[in-house]
């Protein structure tokens, strides 16, 4: 169903207040679902195609603008952060800033606006996100969408389903994976190796 425009009687002060009003919000912008066009992942930033369509006074609807270059948000602090890969078709929240942000952009530092629009399309965060039921969890986890990878962090510990590939030394209770060495008896002849062998075994019941 179709909303539809009021057929406001303009001698009604209640319905001249929300025509002014309308006039008001009509470009104030505030958050919008999503889906990458483009993703450009040297500068991070998406072409987004804002989901929901501007309903017009003759009853259409029409697709709203591209948005270009929207910076993506990525969490980090401390030199560290977390990263997303995107790609065409993936689907998040667009967030439209209070002020021009064009030169916070490009100095990362407190600045003043770069002009006088507020809540406008050309000063959007977009935010990654995937719309839909994945399952529910007491856990926190990154995982793949067919789960055959996934990190999981519980109240027990953590758990990894998946290929791990590790670049530098792993460290369990102190002990050094690359320097942790195995202390054994050179085997000089086969009854020796077969006496070693046989004290490496683990005792049976």
């Amino acid at each position: 169903m179709k909303p539809e425009f009021p057929n406001n009687n303009l001698n009604s002060y209640d319905a001249l207040m929300k025509i002014l009003k309308d006039n008001i919000f009509v470009n104030l912008r505030v958050c919008l679902p999503a889906v990458v066009v483009d993703y450009n992942s040297e500068n991070n930033t998406v072409s987004l195609q804002p989901a929901i369509q501007i309903f017009m006074q003759d009853n259409s609807f029409i697709d709203m603008p591209l948005l270009l270059d929207v910076p993506v948000l990525e969490i980090g602090g401390k030199g560290l952060s977390v990263k997303i890969p995107l790609q065409k078709d993936d689907t998040g929240i667009v967030v439209f800033c209070d002020r021009d942000i064009t030169l916070f952009k490009q100095e990362k530092k407190n600045t003043q606006p770069n002009s006088l629009r507020k809540h406008n399309l050309s000063d959007g965060i977009f935010i990654p996100m995937r719309f839909g039921n994945s399952g529910a969890t007491d856990n926190i986890s990154i995982e793949s969408a067919d789960g055959s990878t996934k990190f999981e962090v519980t109240p027990n510990g953590i758990s990894i389903k998946g290929n791990v590939t590790v670049e530098g030394d792993v460290v369990a209770d102190g002990i050094s994976l690359k320097g942790h060495t195995h202390q054994y008896t050179k085997a000089k002849s086969a009854r020796d190796l077969v006496s070693v062998n046989e004290q490496t075994q683990p005792p049976t019941e």
